[in-house]
């Protein structure tokens, strides 16, 4: 374990290096906040309630999403698998004492911890230029589910990734595929609109999978806009899933590996 944590300490260190990555993180999220303000200042120009969230709900769900958005770098643990495979420096993750999975994913969180605080200042900043009255629940349960799901879902999305990244063991070019799955991926957990603006019986098929419950159902919760019992539910699939995935994923390690190096294991 000590392996790891030394893994993301030094994660946290490097991006100090990267201060232009830093920036260009606080610009995107200032940028996606005020794509939502625009957007929906028009639209509630001529009503007042949309899919039963109010302009200050709708605002502070953008607010609170692109924060979320802004700390998911597992996007980074496919590229970066992809990269070493292709250029075949990956082998020294093949002999090492260490789980590939482990390793990028406290790379990933180093990051995510770095960034959170830019990332809460960028949104301040925002909130504060353009006048966005944040709404969050003051419902104790509604918060500590929020605060479960959101380490979970970043799980999630790692071990997904990583997944996607491995696949260049078996198909050496997959830059297509990642593209393709961050667009839908984008969708799916509510980054770009609030799910709840689609019909009720796509969302109802969405519920049973992970994706919506990285993002959407977080914020959500934080904005008193779904109720605990949706919450918990959300959680438990959410668990089930990243649980499911984290098995397929070594199965799917080995498998690849070995067709790699030719080598058994």
């Amino acid at each position: 374990m000590s392996k790891y944590l030394e893994v993301m300490r030094l994660s946290f260190k490097m991006q100090i290096v990267w201060r232009f990555d830093v920036v260009m993180t606080m610009v995107a999220t200032i940028a996606r906040i005020l794509a939502g303000w625009i957007v929906w200042q028009a639209i509630f120009a001529s009503r007042d309630v949309v899919a039963g969230l109010s302009l200050s709900a709708m605002l502070s769900y953008y607010l609170l999403s692109a924060i979320l958005r802004s700390i998911d770098f597992s996007h980074h643990i496919s590229n970066e698998i992809n990269y070493h495979i292709r250029q075949g420096t990956f082998a020294g993750h093949l002999v090492a004492p260490h789980n590939p999975l482990v390793f990028f994913g406290s790379m990933c969180a180093g990051q995510t911890v770095f960034h959170l605080g830019f990332s809460l200042v960028a949104a301040l900043i925002a909130t504060q230029l353009l006048g966005i009255s944040l709404v969050v629940t003051s419902e104790i349960t509604c918060l500590l589910l929020a605060s479960l799901l959101i380490p979970l879902g970043l799980c999630f999305m790692a071990i997904l990734q990583y997944i996607f990244g491995i696949l260049t063991f078996r198909y050496i070019e997959i830059g297509f595929i990642l593209h393709v799955q961050f667009s839908i991926i984008e969708f799916a957990t509510g980054a770009l609109i609030p799910l709840v603006l689609l019909p009720a019986g796509v969302l109802n098929i969405l519920r049973w999978l992970p994706f919506n419950h990285v993002i959407y159902t977080p914020v959500m919760l934080l904005t008193g806009q779904m109720g605990y019992q949706e919450g918990l539910e959300g959680l438990l699939i959410l668990a089930v899933w990243t649980a499911a995935l984290a098995f397929i994923s070594q199965q799917a390690y080995r498998r690849l590996r070995t067709a790699y190096d030719g080598v058994g294991i």
